[in-house]
């Protein structure tokens, strides 16, 4: 077996993929946009509350109309001047009727921020984890090439005694230092993509932090698939049938009848002299009944039937587009499973040759430029398999995205 080791700076951590979920989600912008518009959804309640309750105002008013010989306003009407300072208040008699709709649209709204919200976080989640995947892959990378590093520097101190004891040429040495030589390059770049893919999932995340991390194995694993019709992609269409359905509530509390009581109390004069005689109070019930409008509410009813045939559509497309694209990264799910099984099976012999070769080598059997070819081929080999595996949490991931 091939001995596998990393060195990282002092400062690597083990870091998991449930911590990098989950600071991503604290620190995401979307997310707490989303709890202040849900505050938000509950003062605009709050304010349709206290809309319903008596609305008390108060009123005052100092005018004069001077007039001088008989240049002015007409006094009949004026009365010179005229003052007053009163409270009054009014309600509509008939709220909770009148209220419900708006109550309801409300509640509505509320639910698809909600959704909107678990659709955002899920998306969040799933970038993060494919970005985490992509990190952990360039991980094991450095951890596969550095192993080749390994066991071709070990054998770079034997085989430079056997060119000094006249087994193995000069060019053969070099030839070998060489393509030692080209293992650090490799694993040099693997290192900084790492660093790279690393840096781009404390971006996505919301992480200020440079260091250099280990990542943990993120060991992703299939959802058991749920039922369709309770997805929260389709609850999103529901939530807008209930939208249309409100809107035309609300468009019919516009043509129901009216009752409104009002009262006042206060002084209301016209002569300054008198006013302590005109204090006194008012109230009265105030009807209204729309009776012509143009027929805005038949035309505001065929809008509202067009909106529910567009949501319509775009239900029926979602729900077909969604069978497919299961279906379709189940069949490449599939697929990528058949070639790991080749590939391990291709890696394990690979290894095996690896042992024998060193021997033959120890031995001075083997030409140096085969053992070369031999590590470059085992290395092509567990690239492969690293993109394979790559593969497989990416589809995984997708896979549970959709059956969420």
């Amino acid at each position: 077996m091939l001995v596998c080791f990393i060195s990282f700076s002092v400062d690597s951590q083990s870091q998991s993929l449930d911590l990098y979920i989950q600071q991503g989600i604290q620190n995401s912008p979307q997310l707490k946009d989303y709890t202040n518009q849900l505050q938000l959804n509950s003062i605009d309640s709050a304010v349709l509350n206290s809309e319903r309750k008596p609305q008390v105002n108060g009123i005052g008013m100092l005018m004069t109309a001077p007039s001088y010989n008989g240049w002015g306003y007409d006094e009949a009407i004026t009365n010179t001047g005229n003052y007053s300072t009163m409270v009054s208040a009014s309600q509509n008699i008939f709220s909770k009727k009148t209220y419900a709709p708006q109550y309801e649209a409300l509640n509505i709204e509320k639910q698809s921020i909600k959704n909107t919200s678990m659709l955002s976080e899920h998306d969040l989640k799933k970038g993060i984890t494919d970005q985490y995947i992509t990190a952990y892959s360039s991980l094991i990378s450095i951890l596969f090439i550095q192993s080749a590093c390994v066991l071709m520097k070990e054998e770079e101190q034997l085989l430079k005694k056997f060119v000094q004891n006249g087994i193995y040429k000069q060019v053969d040495y070099l030839s070998f230092e060489i393509a030692v030589q080209s293992q650090d390059i490799q694993l040099k770049q693997a290192q900084i993509q790492y660093k790279n893919d690393l840096l781009q999932l404390n971006l996505i995340c919301g992480i200020k932090d440079t260091s250099y991390h280990i990542l943990q194995d993120p060991d992703i694993r299939l959802m058991q698939p749920k039922e369709k019709n309770n997805s929260p992609f389709l609850l999103q269409f529901k939530i807008d049938s209930l939208k249309i359905v409100n809107q035309k509530y609300l468009a019919e509390v516009k043509y129901r009848p009216r009752l409104n009581w009002a009262a006042d109390a206060g002084m209301l004069g016209s002569h300054p002299a008198l006013l302590y005689r005109n204090f006194g109070a008012s109230f009265g019930i105030n009807f209204s009944m729309p009776i012509y409008d143009g027929k805005q509410k038949n035309l505001q009813n065929q809008k509202l039937s067009i909106n529910e045939l567009t949501r319509t559509n775009y239900q029926s497309f979602f729900k077909t587009e969604y069978d497919q694209h299961i279906e379709l990264v189940n069949i490449q799910l599939d697929g990528n499973e058949q070639l790991i099984a080749q590939i391990k099976k291709q890696a394990v012999s690979a290894e095996i040759l690896i042992n024998a070769s060193k021997e033959l080598l120890n031995r001075g059997e083997l030409s140096v430029t085969d053992f070369i070819i031999t590590i470059k081929n085992y290395i092509d080999i567990k690239s492969q398999l690293n993109q394979l595996e790559l593969k497989k949490r990416q589809l995984t991931n997708e896979l549970n995205y959709w059956r969420w």
